[in-house]
């Protein structure tokens, strides 16, 4: 009966360890998305310095990123280059209107999350143009698991799709 109850417990042991130590992979959802602007988000752009601004003349970019299994791991995001340096890299024109974004980043959760969504003046911008503007983003998504270092990198542009 003792070889028994210690066959159980050693068993026991065991399985707990491994199946604590078999953790999912970390898995990343990004959203890329190019949308014209609604009759509501069009009243809130600042259009006085253009002649005759129409609600086609603007877009509205958002890109949102969701990295789950991540808990105890330290996840970094990072941008080669600013949202509005790249979206004003097609021409002299300033595109770039007005945006924001939001991280939630902590160690202890099982998921990380980067948002960011900006206005920008699109006349004169086809699709493909729009394309090449934001690839000059380079996004990477840098997981931290105790020292092994995970780096996955995106071309925003690559990203884009058009609603």
């Amino acid at each position: 009966m003792k070889k028994l109850l210690f066959l159980f417990c050693l068993f026991s042991i065991l399985h707990i360890t491994t199946a604590c130590s078999n953790q999912d992979e970390p898995i990343t959802t990004i959203e890329a998305a190019i949308s014209q602007l609604t009759e509501g988000e069009f009243e809130s752009v600042g259009t006085h310095e253009l002649k005759n601004p129409l609600i086609d003349d603007f877009r509205k970019f958002t890109f949102n990123v969701e990295v789950d299994n991540v808990a105890g791991q330290k996840v970094e995001f990072s941008f080669s280059d600013s949202w509005k340096d790249a979206i004003d890299s097609f021409d002299t024109t300033d595109r770039y209107w007005f945006g924001g974004g939001s991280e939630q980043n902590n160690v202890g959760e099982n998921v990380a999350k980067h948002a960011q969504e900006f206005v920008f003046y699109s006349k004169g911008l086809n699709e493909e143009s729009m394309k090449e503007a934001l690839n000059t983003i380079i996004f990477e998504v840098n997981i931290d698991n105790d020292g092994e270092i995970t780096t996955e990198e995106y071309k925003v542009g690559d990203l884009v799709e058009f609603n």
